[in-house]
């Protein structure tokens, strides 16, 4: 880890955060800038989606956040997220493009929100595709790619070397470190209490990350 890193730190950031900083690490290479537009991130509450909201603020980006948990809109705002839109009632539309919107996009749902994002992210802007939580089906046309170059990258935060892993945790360390930290890791819970925590997460009562504390033996 880069020595600015705590241990704790490293865990709260996690999978989650390494993903995120994955995402835009992927997009930018493509070519993203903040001056393509905004950056809608679906699934926003969620671990992946509020590193990626934080991170991309920090990198001068107007984050837009897309949810169906609107309640949790005083969160993403502190985040650093510009605008909310409800996923319960939004109309995706069916025309093979749709209104150019973004400059980019991190997708955390997939499915039907995936490829309404593909219709509506604005030439030469980037995808990173990254959950399946809505469906692992992409029912879209070629128009977008070839029409507007709209490019979607599929993220694995697995399939890496360590030199491509230690170039991400630099930039977690530096231009990608999130700002609340504080505010994404929420809760802390001993190892054997973790059932309760599940619960929590599956009912959507619990919104944030937890770190694990492991208790070692006597």
């Amino acid at each position: 880890l880069p020595p600015s890193i705590s241990p704790r730190d490293a865990m709260g950031i996690g999978t989650a955060g390494f993903t995120a900083a994955l995402a835009i690490h992927r997009m930018e290479q493509n070519g993203q800038t903040p001056g393509l537009g905004p950056v809608v991130v679906t699934g926003a509450t969620g671990g992946v989606g509020s590193f990626a909201i934080d991170m991309l603020t920090g990198r001068g980006y107007e984050a837009v956040a897309f949810t169906g948990k609107t309640e949790q809109a005083d969160y993403l705002k502190s985040l650093g997220a510009k605008e909310l839109i409800n996923r319960k009632d939004h109309d995706f539309g069916k025309r093979p493009m749709e209104k150019a919107l973004w400059g980019g996009a991190i997708d955390n749902v997939g499915g039907e929100t995936l490829t309404w994002l593909t219709r509506t992210v604005k030439p030469w802007g980037n995808i990173a595709s990254i959950g399946l939580a809505g469906g692992i089906e992409l029912n879209t046309t070629v128009m977008p790619f070839i029409l507007r170059g709209v490019s979607l990258l599929g993220i694995n935060s697995v399939i890496l070397t360590p030199e491509q892993r230690d170039a991400i945790w630099q930039r977690i360390a530096g231009d990608l470190k999130p700002s609340h930290l504080d505010k994404i890791v929420t809760h802390e819970t001993d190892f054997d209490e973790l059932p309760k925590a599940f619960d929590r997460y599956i009912d959507g009562t619990m919104t944030g990350r937890t770190i694990v504390k492991i208790q070692s033996g006597d």
